[in-house]
This record gives C-alpha cells, structure tokens and sequence, in this order.
C-alpha cells in the first residue's frame, strides 16, 4: 500500500502538481524517512581478524 502511495504521489504530485497527492507524498515519504533514522542499528564494539588455529572468548560481566 506504501509503495502504491509513494509512487502515486511521485507521479501525480510532483510532475504533475496536484496539490492533495503532493500533500499524500510528504506524510508518506516523511513517515519512511522517520521510520529509516528510528531504526536500531547494531553497535560494534569491536573487530579482529582470526588467522588459523586462533580463537576468542566473549564473556559478559555484571554491572
């Protein structure tokens, strides 16, 4: 339904000029846009390359 909207409202809106599917676009676009900088990322907190033979331990501790 979101890509029918965001498409429509591409093509009416913005080439075209109509005003609702322009005013459509932007609550669409500005949802995907706040749901896209919302999202959780994964933290890295480290990185090590293991050549043959090597191994790690992860232990967590409590605070």
């Amino acid at each position: 339904m979101f890509a029918f909207l965001r498409a429509r409202s591409l093509r009416e809106g913005f080439l075209r000029g109509r005003r609702a599917w322009t005013a459509v676009g932007v609550v669409v676009w500005g949802f995907r846009l706040v749901r896209r900088l919302a999202a959780r990322r994964p933290q890295i907190v480290g990185s090590e390359r293991l050549e043959p033979g090597q191994s790690i331990t992860i232990t967590a501790s409590d605070r």
